[in-house]
């Protein structure tokens, strides 16, 4: 089967956190600081890239990873909680990369325990926003390999055209988490 086969509109709701410091007041559509990291697992710096959670346990597990893997001894006990925010989203090209059957079309050996190695995620994100219409893609947290229901969706933001509230919609606090 053909990739376009694959390729399908989404509507429905994902998660995503952001710092709730006394007095800091953050639009959750502001997507300034997307791709400035160069530890990302899809993306490489200077790529806009979102990364939103199908749940609060997701974004959560993700996010307490990043600390174990990524960040300076400290920085977690500096934080203060974070706002989590849940939109209503509607795409027109989505590819799910939780499937088994389209890694398979990529013939990604291991799928989907592969996209551990960033090197493997971040060529196999590289090729469908270069070289498909793809907008986003559906990938296994890696907090929860072993079930593919906790997925994380990866927006390539430079294919939304137009202002970005024409796919992020009933945008709505959805509680905190914080760090002890």
């Amino acid at each position: 089967m053909s990739l376009k086969t694959y390729i399908k509109p989404w509507s429905g709701y994902a998660l995503r956190h952001l710092p709730a410091a006394p007095g800091v007041k953050l639009d959750p559509l502001n997507f300034t600081y997307c791709g400035k990291s160069d530890e990302n697992r899809w993306n490489v710096k200077g790529e806009p890239t979102l990364y939103l959670a199908s749940e609060k346990g997701v974004a959560l597990a993700e996010f307490a990873r990043h600390f174990k893997e990524n960040r300076a001894d400290g920085l977690a006990a500096r934080l203060h909680k974070r706002k989590v925010f849940r939109f209503k989203i509607e795409l027109e090209r989505t590819l799910n990369l939780c499937d088994p059957k389209i890694c398979g079309l990529f013939s990604l050996t291991e799928a989907p325990s592969c996209f551990m190695n960033p090197k493997i995620a971040r060529a196999t994100a590289n090729f469908l926003r270069n070289a498909t219409s793809i907008q986003a893609i559906f990938v296994p947290s890696v907090a929860f390999m072993d079930d593919l229901s906790k997925w994380c969706l990866v927006i390539f933001l430079e294919k939304l055209k137009g202002d970005h509230s024409n796919y992020f919609k009933e945008i709505k606090i959805d509680g905190y988490f914080q760090f002890k």
